[in-house]
């Protein structure tokens, strides 16, 4: 994640912010449920965006940043600052996220296997303490279009709650550096 770029368009996110790649199970009316269920990053769901499904997300989710999935990224030319899904370019004032950003692909859109969110916490404090925390995604890959809507809803609950278990680990390890214990006063009281 170039957060530089992010920044420059305005977008903010949290350290190691929880995303769901590629679409999410019909009808594409997802941002909504995205938002209620704690995701960073919301998205129509749809296959392909267009100007209406990404209007609906913008209006579902307002607070959050929004992810389009385009087939031609030049259709976006014009719009607010969005997040595309794509390997290729994309125009000035949006941010690619491609294949060389940095994922950690913590949930398996594959698998109808619900995740464990203490496995999900542990594959991204693993991939965190690698190198920088601020540069990472945590994501639900693709392929969750393919499971029941109850399912997918259920996988990225889990993706949510690992990724909350893991910034609260962060948070405690930089604590933890950081403080010099208590001082104690001239009577033996902490101060």
């Amino acid at each position: 994640m170039r957060r530089d770029e992010l920044a420059a368009l305005g977008i903010q996110l949290p350290v190691l912010p929880a995303i769901a790649l590629g679409p999410l199970p019909a009808p594409p009316a997802w941002a909504g449920r995205l938002a209620r269920i704690g995701l960073d990053v919301a998205a129509s769901g749809a296959a392909e965006d267009t100007a209406q499904t990404l209007a609906a997300a913008r209006a579902e989710a307002p607070h959050l940043p929004l992810k389009a999935l385009v087939a031609d990224a030049g259709a976006l030319d014009g719009s607010p600052p969005l997040i595309v899904e794509t390997a290729g370019p994309v125009p000035a004032g949006h941010y690619r996220l491609g294949p060389d950003d940095e994922v950690v692909a913590a949930v398996d859109g594959g698998d109808p296997a619900v995740e464990d969110p203490n496995d999900v916490a542990r594959q991204a404090l693993a991939r965190a303490r690698e190198g920088a925390a601020s540069a990472l995604w945590v994501a639900a890959t693709a392929g969750l279009e393919r499971l029941p809507a109850g399912v997918a809803e259920a996988k990225l609950a889990v993706l949510v709650e690992g990724v909350r278990q893991a910034r609260l680990w962060l948070a405690k390890e930089q604590f933890d550096r950081d403080d010099p214990g208590p001082s104690w006063g001239p009577r033996g009281y902490a101060g």
